[in-house]
């Protein structure tokens, strides 16, 4: 039960979810950002925005196009009501829904990332090889996982980031790497790649 709130929060429960995972991904948002480079003007896609943290993060840089995606109805209705915190964003839109409805998404993206949301989905190797192919040239994504199952370990961090890796390379991206931040109770791997 538990589970289904952070994979997709619902009612009073969902919102405490939200909220918890708003301020426990608030470094790992910051640090996962920072490998996108993100420039005035950019189409930005965070998949799995939450109550939009990340979003608000990434509004820093003026002009920006954002884009979340999220499958719970409560995280969306958040970020619509605090959209207007987004002082510097150009257009910002949060829909309803899971990764693997991206593939009705087909406006052309510069940089897409996912922060604790990528073991949720159910066809990864299709969801990325279909931003893949909506992906500007020279476009960056990020994926972050700190591993939080009962038993995780510093290996299940290597473990994760080599499984997310391989699926970039087959998906097409290019220059793939992994990187690993420590943190408690575990460590944390994003792995980038580009068009």
């Amino acid at each position: 039960m538990l589970y289904e709130h952070f994979a997709r929060p619902s009612g009073w429960v969902g919102k405490i979810a939200g909220h918890f995972m708003e301020k426990e991904n608030e470094q790992l948002n910051r640090w996962t950002l920072s490998f996108l480079d993100l420039q005035e003007g950019e189409e930005v896609l965070e998949i799995g925005c939450g109550a939009g943290k990340a979003l608000e993060q990434a509004s820093t840089v003026k002009g920006l196009h954002l884009y979340g995606v999220d499958p719970s109805e409560v995280m969306v209705e958040t970020v619509l009501h605090k959209w207007r915190s987004f002082k510097n964003a150009g257009q910002v839109g949060v829909f309803h829904g899971w990764a693997e409805d991206l593939t009705r998404f087909h406006r052309p993206l510069d940089k897409v990332y996912a922060v604790n949301n990528v073991t949720f989905w159910e066809e990864p190797e299709e969801t990325l090889a279909h931003l893949y192919t909506i992906m500007n040239q020279n476009g960056r994504i990020a994926l972050t996982l700190r591993p939080h199952e009962k038993g995780a370990g510093d290996d299940t961090v290597h473990v994760l980031g080599g499984q997310m890796k391989a699926m970039l390379t087959h998906a097409g991206f290019r220059n793939v790497c992994i990187h690993i931040r420590p943190e408690q109770p575990n460590k944390a791997v994003c792995v980038t790649g580009m068009v």
